[in-house]
């Protein structure tokens, strides 16, 4: 569905993408192993503090797409910050060496986790994930209590969770299949409150609303807590700073598609807009 939120003023949000900076702290923490999935043995992120003078605050861990980090975790992170929500932006790999399965990108999020709940001004009860493309499939697949669990108890639980474009028609193959290392995780996504925001011209797709049937799969508890944000007429990375276009074999349920982006800074600016009150409401700054 297309869903017209009645949003908060958020400040900055008519900057364009391409001016947007933000100011953070290059941090380098221990990674994690997990049993199947792979081992990290150092992480290296991007640290920004939440404006306000709340002893603890809480934050926001930000998950790149498929091309490595770029642009976009700083066009949501500032005003997220200003926000009063801190976030940390991790490096999983770099433009070229995305690996075959989220589960090897997983060992990332949860050394990002652990880090952010180890900081002495960081509520670790009051923890968020966003990501893009490839990091939206890790942010919906991270809210499943069987994902949760095989992180590991030490790894602290997201109050909320924020994907974008997370490849939807993909998700819904993939868990289907017992190949998969998340086989299954769908059937108990947990019912922590989730905002997607997906372009009903998303060339990985299949239709306009290609999220509907995802989380129809779903348990009740789950679907009610989820909102999908369809951005009319908007492709595939409308948040990013430049156009560009790729082949991607697994698009269109495995037929393969050319994958066209066009920058839309207005539905950028709304979705941020969408995103950050999103994230005050439910992590209370």
């Amino acid at each position: 569905m297309l869903v017209k939120s009645h949003l908060l003023p958020v400040a900055a949000a008519a900057l364009s993408l391409s001016s947007f900076a933000v100011a953070q702290a290059d941090v380098t923490f221990p990674g994690v192993e997990i049993a199947g999935w792979g081992k990290v043995a150092e992480v290296q992120g991007w640290f920004g503090r939440a404006s306000g003078t709340a002893p603890k605050a809480p934050a926001v861990l930000i998950l790149h797409g498929s091309a490595g980090l770029d642009e976009r975790g700083a066009f949501y992170a500032r005003t997220l910050e200003q926000a009063g929500i801190a976030t940390l932006q991790v490096t999983m790999f770099q433009r070229g060496g995305r690996p075959r399965t989220h589960a090897a990108s997983m060992p990332y999020a949860a050394a990002g986790l652990k880090w952010l709940a180890a900081q002495p001004g960081i509520d670790a009860e009051r923890l968020g994930v966003m990501g893009f493309s490839w990091g939206g499939a890790m942010t919906v697949l991270m809210s499943s209590e069987q994902v949760q669990e095989k992180l590991g108890k030490d790894v602290p639980r997201p109050v909320a969770f924020a994907p974008f474009y997370p490849v939807c028609t993909i998700m819904a193959r993939f868990l289907k299949s017992t190949q998969n290392p998340f086989y299954d995780a769908h059937t108990r996504m947990s019912a922590a409150p989730m905002l997607i925001h997906m372009g009903t011209r998303d060339d990985y797709e299949l239709g306009e609303r290609p999220c509907d049937p995802l989380v129809a799969m779903w348990p009740e508890a789950a679907r009610s807590r989820t909102t999908v944000r369809y951005v009319a007429d908007a492709t595939h990375a409308f948040d990013a700073d430049r156009p560009r276009q790729f082949y991607e074999a697994g698009a269109q349920a495995g037929r393969g598609a050319t994958i066209y982006v066009t920058p839309s800074p207005k539905d950028a600016a709304e979705a941020r807009q969408a995103v950050v009150q999103f994230f005050v409401s439910h992590l209370k700054p």
